[in-house]
């Protein structure tokens, strides 16, 4: 099976590179649709134009466009205008090529690599849009809790399809009555519709008992992210500093993985 792992990575890094094209264009293109200017859609947004410096807007050539290398040839800059390309680049593309090799190595030649694949995908799809942008997308959360239940429903994952569907709906009113009574008494949105969304995906993807679990340690990875910050900046966050939910989210379900498929065991009294 390691003879197919080159050719795994390499494949991880070709669609590592393309996530970061969707990961930068998602964004905008919603962003074009709430201000109802018209536009192609989304599946086009993606496609064209080609991949170009997002600083200077020239087009990029494709041996400035392989995966890992060229970013380390041009020492992290874009070669016209010498702007810093962002390390999230690296990062996405070596992200991705884990989750495949991991995916393969794991489950081997099977749909359950695929499944794997493609769900791990869209978590780190939806962590760097949502840290970079405050955005997750419906396509991208919807399709995260179709997963779950298809995943369910063809017993790939270890959740029952009832205890998935729990899962879902807790997942989503859980912080949907958590963000009507914070926007009650202050007047504005504490969680984004998007978190519900995502929260409902991981829910049905882990099961209803899990979703306590995810909140708690979100809760906690957030409020030690707002300690550093303070820390760091020398200054107090206020109450509306905004500060994106999904990768906490994310990180969460991330554990709540390794705790029922890597039997790290940390949760298994609770569900």
């Amino acid at each position: 099976m390691t003879l197919y792992l080159i050719p795994v990575v390499v494949l991880g890094l070709i669609f590592g590179s393309f996530f970061n094209v969707v990961i930068y264009r998602t964004p905008i293109f919603l962003e074009g649709k709430f201000k109802k200017k018209q536009q192609a859609s989304l599946l086009n947004q993606l496609a064209w134009p080609a991949s170009f410096c997002t600083s200077c807007k020239t087009k990029i050539k494709w041996f400035d466009n392989i995966p890992i290398l060229s970013w380390l040839a041009l020492k992290g800059r874009c070669r016209h205008c010498h702007k810093t390309i962002k390390i999230r680049y690296c990062i996405v593309e070596l992200l991705t090529a884990f989750i495949f090799s991991y995916s393969f190595l794991e489950f081997g030649f099977s749909y359950t690599t695929i499944y794997w694949i493609a769900l791990f995908s869209i978590l780190v799809i939806l962590f760097f849009i949502d840290f970079e942008t405050y955005y997750l997308p419906d396509f991208f959360t919807f399709t995260l809790i179709l997963l779950a239940l298809v995943g369910s429903y063809l017993e790939i994952t270890q959740i029952a399809i009832t205890d998935a569907l729990v899962g879902g709906l807790i997942g989503f009113f859980v912080l949907y009555f958590v963000n009507f009574i914070y926007k009650t008494i202050r007047k504005v949105d504490g969680f984004g519709g998007g978190d519900f969304k995502l929260l409902a995906g991981l829910g049905a993807l882990f099961g209803w008992p899990s979703v306590f679990i995810i909140i708690g340690i979100s809760s906690i990875l957030g409020l030690v992210c707002i300690l550093l910050m303070t820390l760091f900046n020398q200054k107090k966050l206020q109450l509306n500093s905004m500060l994106p939910f999904g990768p906490f989210l994310i990180l969460a379900g991330l554990i709540m993985y390794a705790d029922t498929y890597l039997n790290f065991g940390l949760f298994k009294a609770y569900l």
